[in-house]
């Protein structure tokens, strides 16, 4: 089942839009070539890998249904290193931005930096080789290399309403990638090269950080019984859940309880807990499967009343982030 979770950092009800601003732009050409050397990082690399993270990120939180997001045409000069948080925009730069877009809130990549070591290896590897009609691996002496990149950005959420930085988090993200051949250059040349990895990795970091301010959608994999040895009833509604009939399912658990031995009713009343779960009436699932424990003494039920319980704080939290504030009662 899908259900939309909240996110760890509560915005605002009154900020519906947000405009997303790249604040990463080196301070001047010199500077720019000068953390290009210590870094390693090339001008075209850094600044694709940027506008990488921030479609991600836009890409992300329009996957939500918490706000509107509109990206800036402008980009803004930062801190001198990508390492650095650069000190805070002042509230007339916000309140411009967030005017000029018509937004409540502003979301700027503030710095940005990324590395990709390489490491290699002699080692065996597989080798597939053909004779005749006929395909076998070998063995045989080659090379193994591994790529990792690391790539850290920083967010700043202003509410210029407020006069407030909402979050500032200095997000960081590491993959790893991996090759080989039977030469050392044959298996850098299959490695992902630097700049992918930074984008992919800068990707990442997007997504990562709009799970953090916007509730998501996340996949809930929740089990029930799927049959029982003495009851038919419990497989007969399984069956209707298995093709989305809940209700149907429910009607089915619910008929064959009060015949039901205890075993087959803390299975049936599980199953409906599960059922009102997924049908999104989370007290009336605690409600099933805390009757799964005291009725019929199914000890999942009291490990599942636990997990509801949670899932209510949850909604709780949920709906407080999905409220509104009307642009009315703003003014």
């Amino acid at each position: 089942m899908t259900r939309l979770v909240p996110a760890p950092v509560t915005v605002p009800s009154h900020v519906q839009k947000i405009v997303l601003v790249d604040r990463t732009k080196p301070q001047s050409e010199g500077l720019a070539i000068i953390e290009g050397i210590i870094t390693g990082e090339l001008p075209f690399e850094v600044r694709n890998a940027v506008q990488a993270t921030l479609s991600s990120l836009q890409m992300s939180l329009n996957s939500s249904p918490r706000f509107q997001i509109v990206r800036a045409t402008e980009r803004l000069p930062g801190g001198i290193f990508g390492q650095m948080f650069p000190n805070p925009l002042d509230w007339y730069t916000v309140e411009q931005l967030a005017n000029r877009y018509d937004a409540d809130a502003v979301l700027t990549l503030e710095n940005f930096s990324s590395d990709f070591v390489v490491t290699d290896q002699q080692r065996l590897i597989k080798k597939t080789v053909t004779e005749g009609k006929t395909s076998r691996q070998i063995e045989v002496q080659g090379w193994y290399v591994e790529g990792v990149a690391n790539v850290s950005a920083g967010f700043r959420l202003y509410d210029p309403k407020d006069r407030n930085i909402v979050d500032q988090q200095r997000f960081e993200k590491k993959n790893l990638w991996s090759a080989e051949g039977e030469t050392k250059a044959q298996a850098l040349a299959l490695l992902i090269t630097k700049a992918d990895a930074a984008r992919a990795v800068g990707e990442m970091a997007g997504a990562g950080y709009a799970s953090k301010i916007a509730p998501m959608y996340a996949e809930i994999n929740r089990g029930f019984f799927p049959k029982s040895k003495t009851d038919p009833a419990v497989a007969q509604g399984a069956r209707l859940a298995e093709v989305d009939q809940w209700e149907q399912a429910i009607q089915t658990w619910q008929a064959a309880l009060p015949g039901a031995d205890e075993e087959s009713g803390g299975m049936l009343a599980y199953n409906i807990a599960v059922g009102y779960e997924v049908l999104g009436a989370l007290e009336l699932a605690k409600e099933w499967a805390g009757r799964a424990y005291t009725d019929f003494g199914l000890k999942k039920g009291r490990t599942y009343t636990r997990t509801l319980n949670g899932l209510l704080q949850q909604q709780a939290l949920l709906d407080q982030q999905m409220e509104r504030e009307s642009r009315l009662d703003q003014d």
